[in-house]
């Protein structure tokens, strides 16, 4: 299939892809991507909008890498998009300038829990996936531009923390890195958009954060995505090949 020029935003919670189908006018029913899996996919002529779904076992939103790297393979492999976005919340640090509701763009993408201390396996475990150049956009909307990291927790023990610390991530989630593999196999651009529930660095209980934060960052979310396809898909497609 030829590319569809549009751009994918792939998302984990049902929480967090309302605001932002909303605000998308993405109202159309959703489809299923393949009978074995929950993932589904929104779309319309300008961008689509894929989710994990539900986890037919346990009956929670599919979180995490395993879940969030099927489904951007699927919708990668059906629809050949443009540009694929890591779009959701995360946890964000005080020591560099975090706070409750801030946008972030990443600039590069980490795992932070795949320590494998191991000759030639080392940088592997690390990623440090390619992400498109989108500084110019992010500086013009206003969103903290830099790393944002995976794993598959919600905390974070000081080995983490120090991985984290060595390449200043500004968002800590449990998605992107997983998007961002399948997105190199493919050769398809990507990023990955992020707003802040929780302090990592805080002295405050993250799981405690998280859901007070969360319909505020959930609602920022939506504004902040719309304002951003906005402006990528009227700037055009020069940002496609800006690796």
């Amino acid at each position: 299939m030829p590319p569809s020029g549009r751009p994918l935003i792939v998302m984990a919670m049902e929480a967090e892809a309302a605001p932002v189908r909303s605000a998308l006018n993405l109202e159309t029913p959703a489809e299923k991507l393949h009978p074995a899996f929950s993932s589904k996919i929104w779309e319309s002529p300008r961008v689509c909008l894929v989710l994990n779904g539900e986890d037919r076992r346990y009956g929670v939103d599919s979180i995490a890498s395993q879940p969030a790297a099927i489904t951007s393979l699927l919708a990668i492999e059906r629809d050949r998009p443009s540009l694929v976005i890591s779009a959701g919340t995360a946890g964000g640090f005080v020591n560099r300038g975090g706070h409750i509701g801030q946008v972030c763009l990443a600039d590069s993408c980490y795992f932070h829990d795949r320590r494998i201390p191991l000759e030639a396996f080392d940088a592997y475990g690390n990623g440090n996936y390619p992400v498109v150049d989108l500084g110019d956009v992010g500086t013009s909307l206003g969103f903290q531009l830099g790393a944002v990291s995976t794993g598959n927790a919600l905390d974070a023990p000081e080995a983490d923390l120090a991985k984290m610390d060595s390449y200043q991530a500004v968002a800590k989630d449990m998605e992107a890195a997983a998007v961002a593999w399948v997105c190199e196999q493919f050769d398809i651009p990507f990023t990955a958009l992020k707003v802040i529930t929780d302090l990592v660095d805080s002295d405050e209980s993250t799981a405690e954060q998280f859901v007070s934060n969360f319909e505020i960052a959930t609602q920022r979310l939506g504004d902040a995505t719309k304002e951003f396809i906005e402006l990528i898909t009227t700037e055009g497609e020069d940002y496609a090949i800006r690796t």
